[in-house]
């Protein structure tokens, strides 16, 4: 009777060990798993390549000191029956000593004042200008003095009279390589803009076609000269953004608006107001693009 008691119970404990999965015999669980049940861990992300940084676009050339040729001429004392200028000559100082504290070499500069300011000297110097141009070269072209009105031209005007058409000034302009910079200081100086001006080519005027300029005696300036040149450029009353340098247009922006206010009041011919046609982008005369 004990021994069927015993095979009973023996058997008992057989099943219950099959029904909790536990082995036959075993007296211990299963170790546990070396980690949970469960949905596997997602990877951890490899963080993304950062974007190369695009490069800076490279600056654009400019023209070394020795390829920057520049023309100025200025006129005062005039030969025959003409009234002099206050400014003329004056003004063409003041422009090559601001071309001096911008880098420009003495010998890359021809200035013409007064008696040696000849229509033949005067077309002799456009040519002169022409014929140093290359792809690399800035060239700047400056006149003050009187503006004859003919045949429905603009004319520059020499000091013995032997008046220049607008459109031959253009012309030889025009041909100019590299890129450039024309100025006049004049009665009526925008009428010289004969399609000259380009986005190579910059053209500012003292005034319209159809208006006059004026002088200051109190500077013994050009009224236009005094402020685009002197104040604006040389006594840096242009740094509108305060770097410590002045662009032309940064000079232009202060000079204009204040020629216009300055002379508002002149009668009968009224204000002059500048004028700005063609270029690209910001022209630094210590460092003209090309």
């Amino acid at each position: 009777m004990r021994r069927r008691i015993v095979a009973l119970l023996a058997g008992l404990l057989t099943a219950g060990a099959a029904l909790t999965g536990l082995p036959a015999g075993a007296s211990d669980p299963l170790p546990p798993l070396p980690y949970p049940i469960g949905p596997s861990p997602s990877p951890t992300p490899k963080p993304k390549p950062s974007p190369s940084a695009s490069p800076k676009p490279k600056p654009p050339p400019t023209a070394a000191p020795q390829d920057r040729w520049a023309l100025v001429v200025g006129i005062t004392a005039y030969r025959g029956n003409v009234k002099d200028t206050i400014g003329g000559a004056n003004d063409a100082r003041l422009v090559r000593d601001v071309l001096l504290k911008s880098g420009w070499r003495s010998d890359r500069i021809r200035i013409l004042t007064d008696d040696a300011a000849t229509g033949k000297a005067v077309s002799e110097g456009i040519s002169w200008l022409q014929r140093n141009s290359s792809s690399k070269t800035f060239s700047f072209f400056h006149y003050s003095g009187h503006v004859k009105q003919k045949n429905g031209r603009e004319h520059l005007w020499p000091v013995d009279n032997a008046y220049i058409a607008d459109t031959e000034v253009s012309r030889v302009l025009k041909s100019l390589r590299g890129t450039a910079w024309t100025n006049i200081s004049g009665c009526e100086a925008g009428g010289f803009d004969e399609g000259l001006s380009s986005s190579r080519h910059l053209f500012t005027g003292s005034s319209h076609v159809s208006e006059k300029s004026y002088e200051d005696r109190n500077t013994g300036y050009s009224v236009w000269s005094g402020m685009l040149f002197d104040e604006g450029l040389r006594k840096k009353a242009g740094d509108k953004d305060g770097d410590g340098g002045v662009s032309v247009n940064e000079a232009f922006q202060y000079a204009a608006p204040r020629a216009k206010t300055y002379t508002q009041n002149q009668r009968p011919h009224g204000p002059q107001t500048p004028q700005w046609y063609g270029g690209s982008g910001s022209l630094n005369l210590a460092a003209p693009r090309i």
